[in-house]
């Protein structure tokens, strides 16, 4: 490769002081091919700049105050909640400057939508853009390093040298390059440590994830940055797959510590394993602080990204086998039971039950709503919507938002919600036959009785949320020891939801309204997810109607009276044991 040695070597008046310098005009001033500038420009991570000229997107003046999904692309609503939609016009920075210089090495070309202006504010372009090398821009000091680093390896005697340049990403790796040298040796739970003080996360989230990094480290001997690769990874999600499903009760009953250990007796002891979307919940944890030692420059990647668990060397598991529908067989015998024909379990003379009435409303919501336990089980009562207006409907409004709680007297009530993604944020009308079952009823008394949650007698977990009672109840003490349905973990509470997703694909209706109803991104293309807007719940109900459930065809009608006084005896049983739920077996209901 024949280089200039003359400009290597020579300072030039082009990169004094401050500013930017096109990279083409940057690379011919001291003397490299394009390709060779644009090389060394990634090895540093160098900021890359372009001109705006009356641009059409949405401007905002904190990029930080954008919510991210979590493999970390920007969220659309939150985009246009926080910025302008106006035309711009000056000079931006690529949000991904790493992406757009492997870009323009590999085509001469890069596309962006995602631009940084100033220290905190940034731009998105309503559509993805194709930006040239000869319209991208780099800080003149950013060049001034590649060449007094370059030039330093050259002999002034030579006319000609060969200089070691990084490789594009999927050519190769780089060998001693910068970031390896600083980082490379540095382990994961330092890595942890730092990407933990960056994060401004409540409590039981800094126990979650301290837990998360703890796995990660024990059952992978706390690696180097530099040596986690994508079989790491995977390496990673096999040794999970072989852990007990419940890593704390096992370590008890064992009386262990190791992790590796608890693999060894799992697999003696014949006990059950970690699912596959678990395993993927949990790589996906990793996945996020890895992340983010990708964007402070950390790694080269992040081989944790887009990370998707094969079931052996041919065969893959579909999305759909993940769960299993619960047959027509089954959903008769789930609402058959006393409590649904009724509306209600039975009482003693003294008032004490064992019945619940989120045995009757969490079933029933999920089958005809597709909710996930945990989006129902924390419902507040401001959630269950009825506007006031013609045509209004009864409608669900999954969100994240909570009353103030200087209004709330329940112990139980927590500040805190939590969905599974962004995407999940939708409302849903509800289902005739749920309003004829007496619902908005049902929900007009725990009003007027002071009530804040839809389901005031469950208690909080403090990783699993409000669901895991419930959980617990439906999938081993009702389908489990009542029904007798086998546990392999293929028929949950969440097979409800698979058997509304089942439903609504019977009536062959748009995928994007699909994806909204289900709470799943809508779409993969800027059109979609960008500018298309969901429906509102009038326009949905009559979709939602159409859904058809034999099952519920001899549901009886919720006795609202007996729904509160179950929920008053459970509340004063947690006040008599201090504590949130009583341990009364929900048998016999």
């Amino acid at each position: 490769m024949s280089l200039d040695i003359e400009k290597l070597t020579t300072a030039n008046p082009l990169l004094h002081g401050e500013g930017l310098i096109a990279i083409c005009g940057a690379a011919k001033a001291i003397g490299l091919r394009d390709a060779e500038l644009l090389g060394e420009l990634l090895n540093d991570r160098a900021s890359v700049f372009t001109h705006a000229e009356r641009w059409l997107g949405w401007y905002v003046s904190d990029l930080d105050e954008v919510e991210r999904d979590y493999d970390g692309s920007y969220i659309v609503g939150s985009i246009r909640d926080k910025g302008e939609n106006i035309p711009v016009s000056g000079i931006f920075r690529f949000a991904e400057s790493i992406v757009a210089l492997s870009g323009l090495i590999e085509r001469g070309m890069t596309e962006a939508s995602v631009f940084a202006h100033g220290d905190r504010a940034g731009f998105f372009l309503d559509e993805v853009a194709d930006v040239p090398l000869s319209a991208c821009l780099v800080q003149k000091s950013a060049v001034e390093r590649c060449r007094k680093r370059v030039a330093t390896g050259v002999s002034p005697g030579l006319k000609k040298a060969a200089v070691a340049l990084p490789k594009p990403f999927g050519e190769g790796v780089v060998i001693s390059d910068a970031i390896t040298v600083k980082h490379g040796h540095k382990r994961f739970s330092e890595l942890f440590a730092l990407y933990r003080n960056h994060r401004k996360w409540g409590e039981d989230q800094s126990r979650r994830m301290t837990t998360e990094a703890g796995l990660f480290i024990e059952l992978m001997d706390d690696p180097q940055l530099g040596s986690i690769e994508v079989e790491t990874i995977h390496e990673y999600a096999r040794r999970l797959k072989a852990m007990p499903t419940d890593i704390y009760q096992s370590r008890r009953r064992f009386k262990v510590e190791s992790l590796h250990d608890l693999i060894e007796i799992a697999e003696r002891e014949g006990l059950a394993r970690k699912n596959d979307d678990t395993v993927r919940g949990h790589v996906g944890r990793i996945a996020e602080i890895l992340n983010y030692a990708d964007k402070k420059g950390m790694m080269h990647a992040n081989p944790a990204s887009g990370f998707k668990r094969e079931w052996g060397v041919t065969k893959k598991a579909r999305p759909q086998d993940a769960r299993d529908v619960l047959s027509y067989d089954e959903l008769a015998a789930i609402f058959s039971q006393r409590w649904f024909v009724e509306g209600a379990g039975r009482f003693h003379h003294s008032g004490a039950t064992h019945w619940r009435p989120h045995y009757y409303w969490l079933p029933l919501l999920a089958l005809t709503t597709g909710g996930r336990l945990n989006e129902l089980a924390q419902l507040y009562l401001d959630d269950v919507v009825q506007p006031e207006q013609d045509g209004a409907v009864w409608y669900l409004d999954f969100n994240l938002s909570q009353p103030d709680k200087a209004d709330i007297d329940d112990n139980d009530v927590q500040s805190d919600k939590s969905l599974k993604t962004v995407n999940a944020l939708r409302v849903v009308p509800l289902h005739d036959v749920i309003v004829r079952a007496g619902f908005p009823e049902y929900v007009i008394a725990l009003r007027k009785a002071g009530h804040v949650r839809l389901f005031p007698e469950l208690k909080r977990d403090d990783t699993k949320g409000y669901g895991k009672p419930a959980g617990s109840w439906f999938n081993e003490r009702f389908l489990g020891n009542k029904l007798e349905i086998e546990r392999n973990g293929k028929k949950t509470f969440h097979s409800l939801r698979h058997n509304f997703a089942t439903a609504l694909e019977r009536l062959e209706l748009t995928e994007r309204l699909c994806a909204q109803l289900m709470g799943h991104e809508r779409g993969r293309t800027q059109t979609a997810t960008r500018y298309a807007k969901d429906r509102d719940a009038v326009e949905m109900k009559s979709i939602i109607d159409r859904l058809a459930f034999p099952c519920l065809l001899d549901l009886g009608k919720f006795d609202a009276s007996a729904g509160m006084r179950a929920v008053k005896h459970a509340l004063r049983l947690k006040k008599a044991n201090g504590r949130e739920k009583p341990t009364m077996r929900a048998q016999g209901v």
